[in-house]
Order: structure tokens, then C-alpha cells, then sequence
């Protein structure tokens, strides 16, 4: 942008802040206003180098708003690209990346591969959980490094993508350290309903430090009977009784569920 419309826009960010507590200002309009008047490539550029912090979210919103109206994004892409290629510091190739995503959705598909391999495999965090977004895109088995990415990072993107029926073996063997991490009663209720075929020496540390959901795998796999199931249940703590129990009831009879919830009545 140039000078003057630099100065403008400086304007009216001091009256926005001035303002800020009201709802019902005109500066949002106004600030695009101003923005739509600069040319789209040179505002991509400001934006990728953003020597006006304040102006960042305002400029990237515009150009999001703007990107289905031009008209040579695969030029653009691989120009970016490039430049990404040629090497830049990291905020200027965190900006650049955001750019390349909001261009995806007028592009081709080999453009999302392109997007995929030279993220996924950056050695930033976020770049790498850009890039997850588009793992259908990948041309190699990538399961193990989503595992590693998500033992590393406790990300649960990346968990949500390991969860299939498919990897029921690579998550059993890596269940130990999985269960480390923070994980939702609904991740370790599908991983054993998933791994319920897998060795049940995978599974063995699960009785001294989740010990209902080894019950559910028992019950799964038909190695407990309902009844010494539900005495057992009664063997943890009370806070977990009822989470048990919901894991349990699709595998048990009606009767052995009624009885233990009559005692909450």
C-alpha cells in the first residue's frame, strides 16, 4: 500500500481503539474500505511482511474475502512458493503459509499435495498442524509419523486421524504411551473398542492405572462374565462407577445395568 492510504488506515485504527467498547462503530467498514483500494498482490505482500503488526488481521481478513475475485492464483502460488523456497524468517513464513492455505480453495488438487508434503514435514509445530488438514492429500503411508507427531505434541488432531479401524495394531502397541497423554474417555473407549482383537499383553498397564477400561476390554473380548464384571466395577472409585458402567452397557444385559442404576434412584 502506499503511504497515504498507510497513514489513513493509522487514522482510523487510533479511532477504533478509541471506540472500542462500542458495538456499533463504523472503523471495521471504514479499515477495509481503505483496504479494498490497495492493489491484491501488493496487500499479500504487506501482509507477508507486515510491518504494521496492528494491521495483520485486518489485512490477512480482507484478503480472505477477496481471494475468489482474482484471478491467477497458480501464478501466485508458485511465486510464493518460491520464495518460500529461497528462505525467510519464520513470522514471514508462517504469513506466507496462511496465504498458500486461503488459495487452495481455487486451486487444483495437486496444489493441496504440493501444500501437504512442504508443510507436514516443516519443523514447525504449526505448520505441520496446517498441513494435517489436508493428510487425504498425502501420496505415502504416513501413519507413523502421525503418531510420532502425536506423541510429541499431544495435538488430537492428529490422534482423531490414527483412530480407524486400520491401525488397530500400530495403536495397541503404542498404547502405553498414548494413554500418557490427555486423552478424552471417548479416544480410550474407541482405541479399545478398535483394538478389542489385538494381544492383550498390549494392555497389561492399563490395570494399575485405568483399570475399567481393561474391565471393558475384558468384556469386549467375552474374557469376564457380566456378573464378575459388575462386581468388580464396584471395586473402583465411586467418581468412575458411572462412566464404567456406560462403557459396560453395550456389552451386558439390560438387568445387570438396571440393578446398578436403581442405586442412584
Amino acid at each position: 500500500m502506499n503511504e497515504h492510504q498507510k497513514d489513513l488506515l493509522v487514522s482510523l485504527f487510533e479511532k477504533k481503539e478509541e471506540v472500542t467498547s462500542q458495538i456499533d462503530h463504523p472503523y471495521n467498514a471504514l479499515i477495509h474500505a481503505v483496504l479494498n483500494t490497495v492493489d491484491f498482490e501488493r496487500l499479500v505482500t504487506d501482509y507477508i511482511e507486515s510491518d504494521i503488526p496492528e494491521f495483520r488481521d485486518a489485512i490477512y481478513n480482507n484478503i480472505e474475502k477477496r481471494i475468489p475475485n482474482y484471478n491467477d492464483h497458480e501464478k501466485m502460488y508458485e511465486d510464493l512458493n518460491q520464495l518460500l523456497e529461497s528462505g525467510i524468517n519464520y513470522r514471514k513464513s508462517q504469513r506466507l503459509r496462511k496465504i498458500l492455505e486461503l488459495q487452495l480453495t481455487q486451486l487444483p488438487d495437486d496444489y493441496k499435495i504440493n501444500f501437504f508434503n512442504t508443510f507436514f514435514y516443516s519443523d514447525s509445530t504449526y505448520d505441520k498442524k496446517a498441513a494435517v488438514r489436508y493428510v487425504e492429500f498425502a501420496q505415502t503411508d504416513v501413519t507413523k509419523k502421525l503418531l510420532d507427531e502425536y506423541l510429541s505434541s499431544g495435538y488430537v488432531d492428529y490422534l482423531n486421524l490414527l483412530i480407524k479401524p486400520e491401525n488397530a495394531h500400530i495403536l495397541a502397541k503404542n498404547a502405553e504411551g498414548i494413554w500418557e497423554t490427555e486423552l478424552y474417555h471417548s479416544h480410550k473407549k474407541r482405541i479399545i473398542e478398535i483394538c478389542a482383537t489385538e494381544s492383550l499383553d498390549f494392555f497389561d498397564f492399563l490395570k494399575a492405572v485405568d483399570n475399567s477400561y481393561y474391565l471393558l476390554l475384558l468384556i469386549i473380548r467375552k474374557e469376564i462374565k457380566p456378573e464378575v464384571l459388575m462386581e468388580k466395577l464396584e471395586e473402583l472409585d465411586v467418581e468412575q462407577q458411572h462412566f464404567a458402567l456406560l462403557h459396560f452397557s453395550k456389552w451386558i444385559d439390560f438387568s445387570f445395568v438396571e440393578e446398578k442404576v436403581k442405586q442412584y434412584l
